[in-house]
């Protein structure tokens, strides 16, 4: 049963994020070594306007990417007060590493300057030399970080589940709270990345009784941390369809499949002896996504409505340049913004054959299993309906059909399969490839082909004009 997602219980009805958010953040590339300049260097390549679309100088702001957010790594971690607390000064403020951040609120009038908007994050992990989460959870660390985020003009937060300020409707009411009280205030934009503890209860989003949707919070993360190999972006793509089927992605309330990896070089290495890393022998560096398999990556989180927010070093010219074009395709970019009742999902697996086995799917053990490998099948299909708004050709489906195997193949798909997209006579449907930009014309008959993809490569079309048996 799919419910509504106006009947409503507790959730952000502000108007924020009505379409999936999109912009930068830090956690993926630095890990906790951020700093001022770090964020501000990042600032300054989203606004830079010297590569093209269209033969059009055209920013990674220009496309959407607006939101630049700092992750771990910013705070003072010590032992405040008379309870210790790790961040936390005794009266419940955050303490800031001012080495590193020496004037915060410049750096949010530096990025609203720029026309972006900034973003912070609390409850934090503390994944820093010689720091922890914190174990403040009374009200007054609750409006400590509520009020120093608002004075220093930050307008999206990240809420982590590390410390012990798990209370996310109480962080919501909080907010709300405090900029009702300043006229012309924007919403606070919220990610709940309590990682979907407690479903389908607790933190994660859902549907009351009465169908009324909990969701105080504006992204959720559906997934573990994501990591730079195809295997974890397959396994964190996954991790969505649970949300997606409930109707539980929408607008103002969208799953989160984590940060993208595309462009991302910090690989890291983990502990040696549980075969969590990548190679024949499972202990080998991982090596960054190659450029297909992160456009199939960027694919996967544009046909799910995930938020598209980067994690690459933009001060990295070539990696940027080797990317581009994923990043910064319009199409792909329309398709993930677009909404017409559903947020995406798989239609079609090859679940009879035997799965294919990736290396490093995550930063952990895979669950029931003794080291980090994971399955999953060799082609998996996913869907989107479009409302036909958002792009001149008015097209109403987004296919994206990915080859997960080692070899090159044919992909096949029959219109009766595709769903929400109805009856298609033989005349077909109209089909545009998004990856070259350009129409394949009216693909007659009762299937479409794509021809020699290559592995871990993807097929990404939409459909319009269909054929309706009957005139309907």
């Amino acid at each position: 049963m799919l419910h509504s997602a106006h009947a409503l219980a507790l959730d952000a009805t502000d108007g924020a994020a009505q379409r999936p958010p999109m912009g930068w953040r830090s956690w993926n590339q630095f890990q906790g070594e951020i700093s001022q300049s770090v964020i501000e260097a990042q600032m300054s390549a989203l606004v830079d306007r010297r590569r093209h679309v269209d033969g059009k100088p055209t920013s990674l702001a220009d496309l959407g990417y607006t939101d630049v957010g700092i992750d771990d790594g910013w705070q003072q971690c010590g032992h405040y007060g008379p309870l210790a607390y790790r961040y936390h000064a005794a009266d419940g403020s955050p303490v800031v590493d001012v080495r590193k951040f020496p004037d915060l609120r410049e750096l949010t009038g530096r990025a609203h300057a720029l026309g972006l908007t900034a973003g912070w994050y609390g409850n934090a992990c503390g994944c820093v030399d010689g720091c922890c989460s914190d174990h403040c959870d009374s009200v007054e660390c609750f409006a400590g970080d509520v009020n120093a985020t608002v004075a220093l003009g930050f307008d999206s937060y990240k809420i982590d589940g590390c410390g012990a300020q798990r209370d996310i409707a109480l962080w919501y009411r909080l907010f709300n709270h405090t900029l009702r009280e300043r006229p012309g205030a924007s919403p606070m934009l919220l990610e709940n990345c309590h990682d979907g503890d407690g479903e389908p209860e607790g933190n994660a989003p859902h549907y009351d009784a009465r169908g009324g949707l909990w969701c105080p919070f504006h992204t959720y993360r559906a997934s573990a941390d994501a990591r730079p190999t195809y295997g974890s972006v397959l396994s964190n793509l996954n991790a969505t369809v649970a949300f997606t089927h409930a109707n539980l992605s929408v607008p103002g309330c969208w799953a989160y499949a984590d940060m993208l990896e595309v462009g991302v070089t910090n690989t890291q290495m983990l502990p040696a002896g549980h075969g969590m890393n990548c190679g024949a022998s499972l202990e080998e560096r991982c090596p960054p996504l190659s450029v297909v398999e992160a456009r199939t990556h960027f694919g996967a989180w544009c046909v799910v409505s995930s938020p598209l927010v980067l994690g690459l070093d933009l001060r990295d010219a070539a990696t940027l340049d080797a990317h581009w074009d994923t990043l910064a395709n319009p199409d792909a970019i329309a398709i993930n913004q677009d909404y017409a009742g559903h947020a995406g999902g798989p239609f079609f697996s090859t679940d009879r054959e035997p799965p294919i086995r990736f290396a490093a799917c995550g930063w952990g053990r895979t669950p029931g299993r003794s080291d980090g490998a994971c399955t999953w099948p060799r082609l998996i299909y996913l869907a989107k309906p479009l409302s036909g708004a958002r792009a001149v050709r008015g097209d109403r489906m987004a296919l994206l059909l990915l080859n997960n195997g080692p070899n090159t193949t044919d992909l096949t798909v029959a219109w009766a399969s595709v769903p929400r997209l109805g009856a298609v006579g033989r005349g077909g449907c109209r089909v545009y490839d998004v990856w070259r930009r350009r129409s394949l014309g009216q693909w007659q008959g009762e299937a479409f082909v794509a021809r020699a993809v290559g592995a871990r490569d993807s097929v990404f079309v939409t459909l319009g004009a269909c054929d309706r048996p009957g005139g309907a």
